[in-house]
């Protein structure tokens, strides 16, 4: 679904770049668990930004609740837990079908029904999928709302004009340096010889 949604911006022109890091966590017992990557952030360049946003924000449309409920009833039959009263089943199926509402429905759906559990998970277990699969979309939102990243200032050489004021002010500052600290500092001013814009401006 994170490919539908890139697909979809670059329909209007606008190309959206997820950066991922990778988590390796351990268990209780200090085991390893299996490795995942989280997205940490998105990078937007051109098109129609305002047209890709609205867009996207279909992708985090939730299932209805019935829905939902249907899914929770299909896994409940389909992995080993334990035995409740009539009143704590409907309980659980209620606050878990809460929680999965704030996710898109594939989400939902896949965490319940596209993974594998050998018991019925906890709440903290789907939890973490359901954001690790969220996350790229959500950044991508975040990101358009933003809009692209203003374009890096073209930098040039001092001229010897900027350079010559910039050592005079040093000068003056600094009379009882050594010429060596002076020119050090000069340099620092300059940042590394580089200015932004036009010369002279």
């Amino acid at each position: 679904m994170d490919k539908a949604a890139v697909s979809r911006a670059s329909s209007h022109g606008v190309a959206l770049t997820v950066r991922y890091e990778s988590r390796y966590p351990n268990g209780p017992n200090g085991e390893y668990l299996p490795s995942y990557d989280v997205a940490v952030g998105c990078e937007v360049v051109g098109g129609n930004v305002e047209a890709a946003l609205a867009d996207l924000r279909n992708f985090l449309t939730p299932a209805p609740i019935r829905e939902i409920e249907g899914w929770l009833a299909e896994l409940s039959v389909i992995v080993a837990k334990r035995v409740d009263d009539e009143f704590s089943e409907a309980l659980r199926l209620t606050a878990y079908a809460s929680r999965l509402s704030r996710y898109p429905a594939d989400v939902a759906r896949s965490v319940l029904l596209k993974q594998t559990y050998k018991f019925f998970p906890t709440w903290d277990e789907l939890e973490k999928r359901c954001e690790a699969m969220t996350g790229p979309r959500r950044h991508m939102i975040a990101a358009l709302e933003r809009g692209p990243a203003p374009p890096e200032p073209i930098r040039r050489p001092a001229t010897d004009e900027e350079r010559a004021r910039v050592k005079a002010l040093v000068d003056e500052m600094f009379p009882m340096r050594s010429p060596e600290m002076r020119a050090a500092a000069v340099d620092e001013a300059l940042k590394g010889n580089c200015m932004v814009g036009e010369p002279n401006a």
